[in-house]
Protein backbone atom coordinates (compact mmCIF):
# COMPACT_ATOMS: atom_id res chain seq x y z
CA UNK A 1 0.00 0.00 0.00
CA UNK A 2 1.41 2.98 -0.87
CA UNK A 3 1.57 6.41 1.18
CA UNK A 4 -0.55 8.27 -0.38
CA UNK A 5 -3.41 5.87 -0.79
CA UNK A 6 -6.21 6.65 1.01
CA UNK A 7 -7.43 4.11 4.30
CA UNK A 8 -10.20 3.92 6.42
CA UNK A 9 -11.29 2.43 9.30
CA UNK A 10 -13.95 0.43 8.26
CA UNK A 11 -14.50 -3.06 7.81
CA UNK A 12 -17.15 -4.86 5.34
CA UNK A 13 -18.46 -7.76 5.48
CA UNK A 14 -20.48 -8.92 2.86
CA UNK A 15 -22.28 -12.50 3.08
CA UNK A 16 -22.23 -14.48 -0.02
CA UNK A 17 -22.80 -18.02 1.06
CA UNK A 18 -25.41 -18.29 4.71
CA UNK A 19 -26.46 -22.18 4.08
CA UNK A 20 -25.56 -24.94 5.64
CA UNK A 21 -24.58 -28.69 4.44
CA UNK A 22 -26.16 -27.83 0.57
CA UNK A 23 -27.04 -25.44 -1.40
CA UNK A 24 -30.64 -24.94 -1.63
CA UNK A 25 -31.54 -22.76 -4.75
CA UNK A 26 -35.02 -22.44 -5.37
CA UNK A 27 -38.54 -19.97 -4.45
CA UNK A 28 -38.38 -20.86 -0.89
CA UNK A 29 -34.70 -19.49 -0.30
CA UNK A 30 -34.54 -16.33 -2.51
CA UNK A 31 -34.77 -13.85 0.26
CA UNK A 32 -31.73 -15.52 2.62
CA UNK A 33 -29.96 -16.89 -0.65
CA UNK A 34 -29.15 -20.64 -1.03
CA UNK A 35 -25.49 -21.00 -1.75
CA UNK A 36 -23.24 -22.03 1.12
CA UNK A 37 -20.64 -20.52 3.39
CA UNK A 38 -18.79 -17.70 1.93
CA UNK A 39 -17.26 -14.27 3.77
CA UNK A 40 -15.82 -11.37 2.43
CA UNK A 41 -14.00 -8.79 4.82
CA UNK A 42 -12.77 -6.00 3.14
CA UNK A 43 -10.20 -3.52 4.51
CA UNK A 44 -8.71 -1.02 2.22
CA UNK A 45 -7.35 -2.92 -0.32
CA UNK A 46 -7.52 -6.21 1.60
CA UNK A 47 -9.53 -8.94 0.75
CA UNK A 48 -10.03 -11.60 3.16
CA UNK A 49 -12.28 -14.51 2.75
CA UNK A 50 -13.66 -16.90 5.25
CA UNK A 51 -14.33 -20.47 3.62
CA UNK A 52 -15.33 -21.35 -0.36
CA UNK A 53 -19.11 -22.48 -0.47
CA UNK A 54 -21.07 -22.31 -3.48
CA UNK A 55 -21.22 -18.57 -2.63
CA UNK A 56 -18.08 -17.57 -3.57
CA UNK A 57 -18.92 -18.28 -7.52
CA UNK A 58 -20.47 -15.27 -7.54
CA UNK A 59 -18.18 -13.34 -5.39
CA UNK A 60 -15.69 -14.56 -8.40
CA UNK A 61 -17.77 -14.00 -11.38
CA UNK A 62 -18.43 -9.96 -9.83
CA UNK A 63 -14.28 -9.85 -9.27
CA UNK A 64 -13.73 -10.77 -12.50
CA UNK A 65 -16.17 -8.10 -14.40
CA UNK A 66 -14.16 -5.56 -12.71
CA UNK A 67 -10.75 -7.17 -13.01
CA UNK A 68 -10.78 -9.10 -16.32
CA UNK A 69 -7.83 -9.49 -18.85
CA UNK A 70 -8.18 -7.83 -22.05
CA UNK A 71 -7.40 -10.39 -24.73
CA UNK A 72 -4.41 -10.71 -26.63
CA UNK A 73 -3.19 -7.91 -25.31
CA UNK A 74 0.16 -8.35 -23.46
CA UNK A 75 0.64 -4.79 -23.43
CA UNK A 76 -2.39 -3.67 -21.54
CA UNK A 77 -2.62 -6.58 -19.38
CA UNK A 78 0.84 -5.61 -17.63
CA UNK A 79 -1.30 -2.86 -16.17
CA UNK A 80 -4.23 -5.25 -15.24
CA UNK A 81 -5.36 -5.03 -11.58
CA UNK A 82 -4.77 -8.35 -10.10
CA UNK A 83 -6.91 -9.64 -7.35
CA UNK A 84 -5.03 -10.49 -3.69
CA UNK A 85 -6.68 -12.30 -1.03
CA UNK A 86 -6.08 -14.65 2.11
CA UNK A 87 -8.77 -17.44 2.43
CA UNK A 88 -9.46 -19.01 5.84
CA UNK A 89 -10.97 -22.66 5.60
CA UNK A 90 -13.20 -23.28 8.95
CA UNK A 91 -12.52 -26.84 8.38
CA UNK A 92 -12.72 -29.15 5.08
CA UNK A 93 -16.19 -30.25 4.82
CA UNK A 94 -17.47 -30.24 1.26
CA UNK A 95 -19.88 -27.17 1.69
CA UNK A 96 -16.97 -25.29 2.43
CA UNK A 97 -14.90 -25.98 -0.06
CA UNK A 98 -17.51 -26.93 -3.34
CA UNK A 99 -17.19 -23.23 -4.73
CA UNK A 100 -13.55 -23.91 -5.25
CA UNK A 101 -13.71 -25.72 -8.74
CA UNK A 102 -15.92 -22.78 -9.73
CA UNK A 103 -14.13 -19.37 -8.45
CA UNK A 104 -13.13 -17.66 -12.23
CA UNK A 105 -10.62 -15.88 -10.67
CA UNK A 106 -8.04 -18.92 -9.61
CA UNK A 107 -7.46 -19.44 -13.62
CA UNK A 108 -6.02 -16.04 -13.96
CA UNK A 109 -1.82 -15.66 -13.90
CA UNK A 110 -2.32 -12.47 -12.57
CA UNK A 111 -3.71 -13.10 -9.58
CA UNK A 112 -2.53 -14.36 -6.12
CA UNK A 113 -4.00 -16.48 -3.30
CA UNK A 114 -3.12 -17.35 0.04
CA UNK A 115 -4.95 -20.55 1.57
CA UNK A 116 -5.01 -20.88 5.25
CA UNK A 117 -6.70 -24.29 6.99
CA UNK A 118 -6.01 -27.42 9.13
CA UNK A 119 -4.40 -30.75 7.62
CA UNK A 120 -6.00 -33.74 8.66
CA UNK A 121 -6.06 -37.97 8.41
CA UNK A 122 -2.46 -37.16 7.64
CA UNK A 123 -3.26 -35.48 4.52
CA UNK A 124 -2.26 -32.05 3.94
CA UNK A 125 -4.39 -29.19 3.08
CA UNK A 126 -2.95 -28.86 -0.08
CA UNK A 127 -3.75 -32.52 -1.06
CA UNK A 128 -7.11 -31.92 0.84
CA UNK A 129 -8.15 -29.18 -1.27
CA UNK A 130 -7.05 -30.80 -4.71
CA UNK A 131 -8.99 -34.20 -3.99
CA UNK A 132 -12.50 -32.73 -4.87
CA UNK A 133 -10.61 -31.90 -8.34
CA UNK A 134 -9.21 -35.29 -8.86
CA UNK A 135 -10.89 -38.05 -11.13
CA UNK A 136 -13.70 -38.90 -11.26
CA UNK A 137 -14.85 -36.42 -9.16
CA UNK A 138 -14.11 -33.07 -11.16
CA UNK A 139 -12.79 -33.41 -15.06
CA UNK A 140 -10.78 -29.93 -14.62
CA UNK A 141 -7.48 -30.54 -11.95
CA UNK A 142 -6.00 -27.47 -9.79
CA UNK A 143 -2.74 -27.61 -12.16
CA UNK A 144 -4.76 -25.76 -15.18
CA UNK A 145 -5.81 -22.97 -12.05
CA UNK A 146 -2.66 -20.57 -12.98
CA UNK A 147 -3.26 -17.73 -10.42
CA UNK A 148 -0.43 -18.23 -7.79
CA UNK A 149 -1.90 -20.21 -4.24
CA UNK A 150 0.23 -20.87 -0.99
CA UNK A 151 -1.03 -23.55 1.54
CA UNK A 152 -0.50 -22.60 4.65
CA UNK A 153 -1.28 -24.76 7.68
CA UNK A 154 -2.65 -23.20 10.85
CA UNK A 155 -3.32 -24.77 14.07
CA UNK A 156 -6.13 -23.85 17.17
CA UNK A 157 -4.80 -21.06 19.49
CA UNK A 158 -2.71 -19.12 16.76
CA UNK A 159 -2.40 -15.54 15.21
CA UNK A 160 -1.74 -14.70 11.82
CA UNK A 161 -0.56 -11.30 11.10
CA UNK A 162 -1.71 -10.53 8.05
CA UNK A 163 -0.10 -6.96 7.64
CA UNK A 164 -1.60 -3.57 7.43
CA UNK A 165 -2.54 -3.69 11.25
CA UNK A 166 -4.80 -6.77 10.43
CA UNK A 167 -4.71 -10.15 12.44
CA UNK A 168 -6.68 -13.67 12.33
CA UNK A 169 -7.00 -15.64 15.35
CA UNK A 170 -7.74 -19.28 15.48
CA UNK A 171 -10.25 -21.26 18.19
CA UNK A 172 -10.77 -24.91 18.18
CA UNK A 173 -14.81 -25.32 18.43
CA UNK A 174 -17.22 -28.40 18.63
CA UNK A 175 -17.80 -30.52 15.26
CA UNK A 176 -16.83 -33.81 13.95
CA UNK A 177 -13.28 -33.80 12.40
CA UNK A 178 -12.55 -30.28 13.72
CA UNK A 179 -13.53 -27.11 13.07
CA UNK A 180 -12.18 -23.75 13.22
CA UNK A 181 -13.11 -20.36 14.28
CA UNK A 182 -11.49 -17.06 13.41
CA UNK A 183 -11.61 -13.46 15.16
CA UNK A 184 -10.35 -10.99 12.21
CA UNK A 185 -8.99 -7.53 14.57
CA UNK A 186 -7.99 -4.57 12.97
CA UNK A 187 -7.21 -1.26 14.79
CA UNK A 188 -9.96 -1.54 17.86
CA UNK A 189 -12.86 -3.50 16.00
CA UNK A 190 -13.11 -7.62 15.51
CA UNK A 191 -15.29 -9.76 13.70
CA UNK A 192 -16.23 -13.17 14.70
CA UNK A 193 -16.98 -16.15 12.23
CA UNK A 194 -17.96 -19.36 14.17
CA UNK A 195 -19.79 -21.68 11.67
CA UNK A 196 -19.92 -25.54 12.16
CA UNK A 197 -20.28 -25.81 15.78
CA UNK A 198 -22.32 -27.60 18.33
CA UNK A 199 -22.72 -25.91 22.03
CA UNK A 200 -19.09 -25.41 23.38
CA UNK A 201 -19.36 -26.74 27.43
CA UNK A 202 -17.17 -26.90 30.54
CA UNK A 203 -14.04 -25.37 30.55
CA UNK A 204 -13.85 -24.47 26.82
CA UNK A 205 -16.71 -22.33 27.23
CA UNK A 206 -15.48 -20.02 29.43
CA UNK A 207 -12.42 -19.58 26.79
CA UNK A 208 -14.76 -19.26 24.24
CA UNK A 209 -16.68 -16.23 26.21
CA UNK A 210 -13.63 -14.63 26.41
CA UNK A 211 -12.61 -15.12 22.21
CA UNK A 212 -15.53 -13.45 21.50
CA UNK A 213 -15.74 -11.14 24.00
CA UNK A 214 -17.01 -7.13 22.90
CA UNK A 215 -16.08 -8.23 18.97
CA UNK A 216 -18.17 -5.74 16.44
CA UNK A 217 -19.82 -8.70 14.64
CA UNK A 218 -20.33 -12.12 15.78
CA UNK A 219 -21.27 -14.97 13.16
CA UNK A 220 -22.43 -17.80 14.44
CA UNK A 221 -23.75 -21.06 13.25
CA UNK A 222 -27.67 -21.16 14.40
CA UNK A 223 -28.55 -23.81 11.69
CA UNK A 224 -31.32 -25.78 14.57
CA UNK A 225 -33.99 -24.28 17.08
CA UNK A 226 -33.64 -25.75 20.43
CA UNK A 227 -36.36 -28.18 20.04
CA UNK A 228 -35.39 -29.35 16.71
CA UNK A 229 -31.62 -29.59 18.33
CA UNK A 230 -33.53 -31.59 21.30
CA UNK A 231 -35.94 -33.61 19.02
CA UNK A 232 -38.79 -32.07 20.54
CA UNK A 233 -40.39 -32.16 17.09
CA UNK A 234 -38.77 -34.99 15.27
CA UNK A 235 -38.24 -37.50 18.12
CA UNK A 236 -34.12 -37.45 16.63
CA UNK A 237 -31.91 -35.33 18.60
CA UNK A 238 -29.33 -33.82 16.84
CA UNK A 239 -26.52 -34.65 19.40
CA UNK A 240 -23.08 -34.07 18.18
CA UNK A 241 -24.26 -33.52 14.69
CA UNK A 242 -21.85 -30.73 15.09
CA UNK A 243 -24.32 -27.61 15.21
CA UNK A 244 -25.63 -25.52 16.98
CA UNK A 245 -28.77 -22.65 17.91
CA UNK A 246 -30.09 -19.52 17.75
CA UNK A 247 -31.08 -19.63 20.84
CA UNK A 248 -27.29 -20.74 22.27
CA UNK A 249 -26.34 -17.92 20.01
CA UNK A 250 -28.34 -15.28 21.61
CA UNK A 251 -27.23 -16.43 25.30
CA UNK A 252 -23.40 -16.28 24.26
CA UNK A 253 -23.99 -12.74 22.85
CA UNK A 254 -25.72 -11.56 25.60
CA UNK A 255 -22.71 -12.89 27.94
CA UNK A 256 -19.71 -11.93 26.18
CA UNK A 257 -21.18 -8.33 25.39
CA UNK A 258 -21.24 -8.78 21.88
CA UNK A 259 -22.66 -5.93 19.61
CA UNK A 260 -24.38 -7.43 16.65
CA UNK A 261 -24.99 -11.23 16.11
CA UNK A 262 -25.28 -12.71 12.48
CA UNK A 263 -27.43 -15.83 12.54
CA UNK A 264 -25.56 -18.31 10.04
CA UNK A 265 -25.11 -21.26 8.36
CA UNK A 266 -29.14 -22.11 8.05
CA UNK A 267 -30.37 -25.15 7.57
CA UNK A 268 -30.78 -26.42 4.14
CA UNK A 269 -34.90 -26.90 3.93
CA UNK A 270 -35.30 -23.48 6.06
CA UNK A 271 -37.75 -21.39 3.90
CA UNK A 272 -37.40 -17.94 4.02
CA UNK A 273 -40.80 -17.12 5.73
CA UNK A 274 -39.46 -20.05 8.55
CA UNK A 275 -36.38 -17.90 8.66
CA UNK A 276 -37.96 -14.80 9.47
CA UNK A 277 -39.97 -15.79 12.08
CA UNK A 278 -36.78 -17.44 13.58
CA UNK A 279 -34.82 -13.78 13.17
CA UNK A 280 -37.90 -12.17 14.66
CA UNK A 281 -37.61 -14.33 17.52
CA UNK A 282 -33.74 -13.89 18.39
CA UNK A 283 -34.46 -9.99 17.98
CA UNK A 284 -36.56 -10.09 20.89
CA UNK A 285 -33.93 -11.96 22.62
CA UNK A 286 -31.30 -9.89 21.92
CA UNK A 287 -31.99 -6.93 19.98
CA UNK A 288 -29.10 -6.98 17.57
CA UNK A 289 -29.41 -10.05 15.80
CA UNK A 290 -29.83 -10.18 12.06
CA UNK A 291 -30.40 -13.20 10.20
CA UNK A 292 -27.30 -13.65 7.29
CA UNK A 293 -28.51 -13.02 3.53
CA UNK A 294 -26.61 -13.62 0.31
CA UNK A 295 -25.29 -10.03 -0.65
CA UNK A 296 -25.66 -8.10 2.80
CA UNK A 297 -23.15 -5.95 3.74
CA UNK A 298 -22.26 -5.47 7.39
CA UNK A 299 -20.00 -1.92 8.09
CA UNK A 300 -18.17 -1.78 10.77
CA UNK A 301 -16.44 0.98 12.34
CA UNK A 302 -15.48 4.19 9.96
CA UNK A 303 -17.29 7.42 10.49
CA UNK A 304 -20.65 6.40 11.06
CA UNK A 305 -22.14 7.06 14.13
CA UNK A 306 -22.99 3.28 15.20
CA UNK A 307 -19.97 0.85 14.85
CA UNK A 308 -22.43 -1.37 12.74
CA UNK A 309 -24.52 -0.37 9.87
CA UNK A 310 -26.06 -2.81 7.88
CA UNK A 311 -27.65 -3.35 4.30
CA UNK A 312 -29.28 -5.76 2.67
CA UNK A 313 -28.39 -6.27 -0.89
Amino acid sequence: MSNTEHTTDLIQVTFWGVRGSKPTPGKDTMLYGGNTSCIQAQINNRTILFDAGTGIVEFGNQLMRFHKPVERDDELNKHHKSINADVFFSHLHWDHIQGIPFFQPLYSPLNTFRFYGESKNDLSLKEIIEMQMQSPHFPITMRLMKSSISFNEITANQTVDLGDGITVTTFAVNHPNGCLAYKLQYKQYSIVYCTDTEHITGDQEQQFVNFIKDTNLFIYDCHYTNDEYTGVLDGFPKYKWGHSTWEEGVRLSHIANVECLALFHHKENRTDNQQSLIEQAAKKAFSKSIAAREGMTVFIGGDKTEKVVIYHS
